[in-house]
């Protein structure tokens, strides 16, 4: 079994999910196992829930500079790859203990600049001194704070001027908002820029961006419970006014301990994927913080389908992550799923913040507040495992083929055999198991073949299903083309 196992739902005896139509659009997206949406049924095979690589050079960005002082961490939607600049761009965040600041923490936002999404450049900005000089990269903030930075590409906007689009946390005139700004660039901002903050008494919010199927922005915003931090969805037409939240996710009742302070959202195939922020409270002080995988097809209804397991959880003791690991909306590049996160090695809370940038080091090593970086394989979030002791079969819900090729991205250390059937469960002719190619080895692109054909252009505008024969093998997903 592959080194990024972390979870199994074990299903060893056939179980029915429904028959009804697969309803993703086999023509534009991948059909994944995030959920069971697309499974009818499955026989002696698991649901695998697969954990990133942590890269091994992190943390790939440490507070080492003056205006930094250790802490130099991601939150909101801060990293994006620009097609047209060939690079990564970071608006990451230094929270410095500051008596004259607002509540006595200078929130700021810096800017780093990368051609491999590993290796991080601090332009000089010239926008702030620090202290007395301009040699920094340092944005310039608005009222009192920029803290929980979200950037994404405007995909609405024709204005050269506003082709990004940021929200952010500001003071104004002592209460917190979530505010708006537009850039040409990333790094000039034009802050507050339509002068309507939202005033929320808790601001943490992750911006999604824009979501085409319902024509507007969305954003998650954590929320009170009666006891505990919850999810809400906010939507907006014109990223100016926003709606009130509703609750999309919250702790359930065997969960009296953890509060959801973050929904890390984006939108991969057809589907709304999250990373749901996970911290438990002790009697007095916070114990742990990790992330869930969440799911959606509407991005309102959300499940947790691995609850109590981490997606990407806390750093092996002593390590300089083993305390916290909060990711952000991931980059998709090269072939592969780039989750950058915010990790640390001390105990959250204020009291510790100050001590570290006093200068903590303890058993030789320093304690810091730092950016990580771990990698997925392309589709890697589930995968349906068929073990090496016994083969698997998982039949997919009926849907409709497109000429063209079968594919699959898929490890077969043993192999992989597809049969298509009719909705009577009969095998159609020359696409049985005998005729089936066996498919080896690890691929993105796997390409189904049968002894007689590989194409589906019989069977165009006909209901099938495929069955998926399995051994030694992990299925992450499969598409038409």
């Amino acid at each position: 079994m592959p080194n990024t196992l972390f979870a199994i739902l074990t299903l060893s005896v056939t179980v029915s999910f429904g028959a009804e139509l697969a309803s993703s659009d086999t023509r534009r997206h991948k059909h994944l196992f995030l959920d069971s949406h697309d499974i009818q049924s499955m026989e002696n095979l698991e649901l695998v829930l697969h954990t990133p690589r942590r890269h091994p050079d992190n943390p790939i960005l440490v507070g080492s500079r003056p205006w930094e002082k250790w802490t130099a961490y991601v939150n909101g939607r801060p990293v994006l790859y620009d097609s047209a600049s060939g690079e990564f761009k970071m608006w990451y965040l230094s929270s410095l203990m500051e008596p004259s600041a607002f509540a006595g923490i200078q929130y700021k936002a810096c800017y780093a600049v990368s051609r491999d999404g590993v290796h991080w450049h601090r332009p000089n900005l010239g926008q702030v001194h620090w202290p007395g000089s301009p040699n920094n990269n340092i944005l310039q903030w608005g009222e009192n704070w920029m803290r929980r930075v979200n950037v994404i590409m405007n995909p609405n906007e024709s204005d050269a001027q506003s082709r990004y689009l940021m929200t952010y946390v500001d003071v104004f005139d002592g209460i917190t908002a979530i505010t708006k700004g537009h850039s040409s660039d990333g790094i000039r901002w034009k802050l507050n820029a339509d002068g309507k903050p939202w005033f929320r008494k808790h601001h943490n919010a992750n911006l999604m961006g824009w979501d085409p199927s319902i024509r507007n922005y969305v954003m998650y915003v954590r929320m009170p419970g009666p006891s505990q931090n919850i999810i809400g969805r906010s939507i907006s037409k014109n990223f100016i006014e926003w709606s009130e939240p509703e609750v999309v996710l919250a702790p359930k009742p065997s969960e009296p301990r953890k509060h959801f302070k973050g929904l890390a959202a984006f939108q991969y195939e057809g589907l709304y994927v999250g990373w749901l922020w996970v911290f438990q409270r002790g009697a007095k002080e916070w114990l742990r913080a990790d992330a869930e995988l969440a799911t959606s097809r509407d991005g309102i209804h959300w499940r947790r389908p691995f609850p109590g397991q981490y997606f990407l959880s806390r750093g092996a003791p002593d390590s300089w992550d083993d305390q916290l690991a909060i990711p952000v909306a991931p980059v998709i590049r090269d072939r592969k799923i780039m989750i950058y996160y915010w990790g640390e090695n001390m105990p959250y809370g204020r009291a510790n913040l100050e001590r570290m940038q006093r200068g903590w080091i303890q058993d030789g090593r320093r304690i810091q507040r730092a950016t990580g970086l771990a990698t997925l394989r392309v589709d890697g979030f589930v995968s349906v495992h068929a073990g090496a002791e016994k083969s698997g079969t998982v039949v997919i819900r009926a849907l409709e083929p497109v000429a063209g090729n079968l594919m699959i991205n898929a490890e077969a250390r043993g192999d992989i055999r597809v049969t298509v059937h009719r909705l009577d469960g009969e095998t159609i002719e020359g696409f049985n198991l005998r005729d089936s190619g066996a498919i080896q080895g690890d691929s993105l692109r796997h390409r189904v073949v049968w002894r007689n054909s590989s194409k589906f252009t019989e069977l165009v505008g006909r209901p099938v299903q495929l069955r998926f024969h399995l051994q030694d093998a992990d299925l992450y997903s499969f598409w038409f083309e």
